[in-house]
């Protein structure tokens, strides 16, 4: 898989991500193109309906779903991985993630 490392905030909120109800890991950063998860246990490896768990409410949500294509992963030594994912989202879902970026991530 191709690793492309592009410039995005690194969240200061616990965001989980899912795959239906199994939880699959946590943001670490993200814009509304594309997200960096890590997580136990094997990644994502094909395009998947992600479910992020708002710690706090945006717009009146509390979770926001996206698809999320992989586009690269690694394991880390502590036994994690942490993966790259695009994100092909809606407008709202596009708005959410870009409100959460701009105040919760760190530049």
């Amino acid at each position: 898989m191709e690793r492309r490392r592009f410039r995005r905030p690194r969240l200061r909120l616990n965001v989980k991500a899912s795959i239906g109800s199994q939880p699959i890991g946590h943001v670490l950063n993200l814009t509304d193109e594309g997200i960096c998860l890590t997580g136990r246990g094997v990644p994502p490896s094909q395009i998947q309906p992600l479910r992020l768990d708002l710690p706090i409410a945006l717009y009146g949500q509390r979770e926001v779903a996206v698809m999320a294509t992989p586009c690269w992963h690694d394991y880390l030594p502590n036994g994690h991985w942490r993966g790259g994912f695009h994100l092909q989202v809606d407008d709202n879902a596009a708005s959410i993630l870009t409100t959460l970026a701009g105040r919760y991530g760190d530049v």
